[in-house]
């Protein structure tokens, strides 16, 4: 593009859309005029220079961790020129769209169709805590733990869904279900994950934080529950508070297992979190993202 007015960059965004069946992720630069700018691209990193511009917005990181798009970067540079770069988890392909209006907007198409191949072969089952008479826990206002499991299993789920992934709930309602069964299921299914959603209870108000136990008996456990601790704390923005061996997964034998605790219901805070429905799509997607690091390469 040749236009060489001077642009003002009002605005930086994304998000992952569909399109004919199929995920994409997509960065939006929003300015005054259309960009005139040079592309370069290596190894999982997009730089885009854009000239004649000032960026109307903070100069800063952001993280996004999308499960292709990993942070995003906007540079005012000293010849006012500005540079975004775009670092990838993965090297991708990707195209350039325009769309003129007010606000003009450049887009950075990237196509997600790996993740089509690290998650179409899977069998996952999902497993939401309690149920029925057994309540779990508690929170100070009224939440309670078997109805937060069952939603982060929804959520969970639609995110696996999407990329192919055959997924199996243990429960699809408010129902008890024996422990034993659960991991009966998991084993009749041949699953080649158990992702079991709790949240955390304590007599002490002030303990907080994500938990996540593995299945000592698995070789993959360990790496799976570090994987999942540390995106889901990322994209939630909580703190870890312990990641351990889980003695009842053993039951799983050879499958590998976690249970995950992303929030302390128990917690006056925490339990305020779980009132916003984004904390489920943050801990789904940083689940998404745990077993994706496990099975890419």
């Amino acid at each position: 593009m040749t236009d060489q007015r001077f642009t003002q960059i009002t605005n930086f965004w994304s998000d992952v859309f569909e399109k004919d069946g199929r995920q994409f992720s997509r960065v939006a630069i929003e300015s005054t005029y259309p960009l005139s700018y040079q592309l370069s691209s290596s190894r999982a990193n997009v730089k885009m220079l854009i000239k004649k511009a000032r960026a109307n917005i903070n100069y800063s990181k952001t993280e996004v961790y999308d499960g292709l798009i990993s942070e995003l970067t906007v540079r005012q540079n000293e010849a006012e020129n500005v540079t975004t770069e775009i670092a990838l988890d993965y090297d991708a392909p990707f195209t350039v769209n325009f769309s003129e209006g007010i606000p003009a907007r450049t887009f950075i198409v990237f196509d997600r169709m790996r993740l089509y191949d690290i998650f179409s072969p899977l069998k996952i089952v999902i497993d939401p805590g309690h149920g029925g008479d057994d309540k779990g826990g508690f929170g100070p206002v009224d939440l309670l733990e078997k109805n937060i499991a069952l939603i982060l299993a929804e959520q969970t789920k639609l995110y696996l869904d999407k990329y192919g992934a055959q997924t199996f709930l243990t429960r699809e309602s408010d129902q008890k279900i024996p422990l034993r069964d659960r991991f009966n299921f998991a084993l009749s299914n041949k699953a080649d994950l158990f992702i079991s959603l709790h949240t955390h209870y304590d007599k002490n108000p002030e303990v907080k934080g994500l938990f996540v136990g593995y299945n000592p008996a698995a070789a993959s456990s360990e790496k799976l529950a570090w994987l999942i601790a540390v995106e889901v704390a990322r994209k939630t923005k909580r703190d870890i508070r312990e990641i351990r061996r889980d003695s009842h997964l053993t039951a799983l034998k050879k499958i590998p297992g976690v249970i995950i605790e992303p929030v302390t219901i128990s917690n006056y805070v925490e339990e305020g979190l779980l009132r916003n429905p984004h904390l489920y799509e943050k801990v789904a997607l940083g689940i998404f993202n745990g077993i994706k690091g496990l099975f890419d390469g």
